[in-house]
């Protein structure tokens, strides 16, 4: 008994010798109290069956948006959704669709805030710099993030990235140009855009 209470008071000794900036966090986060973040991620096919590229895109999501802060939404059925409900509200490309529609998307489901990436492929270059061959490609990205309780843009760019690969021997890959130009847009948007971790009031409608 005498053992257990010299620890009992040897813990309470070390917890009021810490800082007083120090906290404790014994309780985690409930997903109903996490803002919940769905993202669309768009463009023509041949941009979307790049994996490393898409793979970069949900490493970048991921790190900005951590599943201990927010409930993060990319899955295959949501981009199923967006095809339905884009076709349902006349958007004949992704691109088109506006805030407004967005915010519709995400109320229907429950959403706090909506992201919609859409990447564009420009032109891509080859040339020979001294002993080896270059392939240039210049990437734009529209993105888009809407507040779903507002139905306002809380984000809205057009960012644009460039990517370079090269080759001594052989031919340079087109697929890692890309991917690096879609990885330096991503940077640009997470650098930007400020979700906060805090889930939105959903303000009342007046009777």
């Amino acid at each position: 008994m005498k053992s257990f209470l010299s620890i009992v008071f040897c813990l309470i000794i070390s917890l009021a010798s810490l800082p007083a900036q120090a906290e404790f966090n014994f309780s985690t986060t409930s997903p109903e109290s996490k803002p919940t973040v769905a993202v669309l991620v768009g463009g023509q096919g041949a941009i979307r069956s790049n994996e490393k590229a898409m793979k970069l895109i949900h490493e970048a999501l991921e790190t900005e948006f951590p599943k201990d802060k927010y409930n993060l939404v990319t899955d295959s059925k949501l981009v199923q959704e967006i095809l339905v409900f884009a076709e349902d509200e006349e958007v004949i490309e992704i691109s088109q669709i506006k805030k407004g529609q967005l915010a519709k998307f995400g109320k229907e489901r429950n959403f706090d805030y909506v992201v919609s990436l859409v990447l564009g492929l420009g032109h891509g270059r080859s040339g020979v710099d001294f002993f080896s061959v270059n392939y240039d490609i210049d990437v734009d990205m529209q993105a888009k993030v809407v507040d779903v309780a507002t139905g306002q843009y809380i984000y809205r760019q057009n960012l644009m990235g460039h990517g370079k690969s090269s080759a001594g021997i052989g031919s340079p890959s087109s697929v890692n140009a890309f991917a690096k130009a879609t990885k330096k847009c991503m940077e640009q948007f997470c650098n930007e855009v400020n979700i906060s971790p805090v889930k939105p009031v959903v303000p009342e409608v007046a009777q």
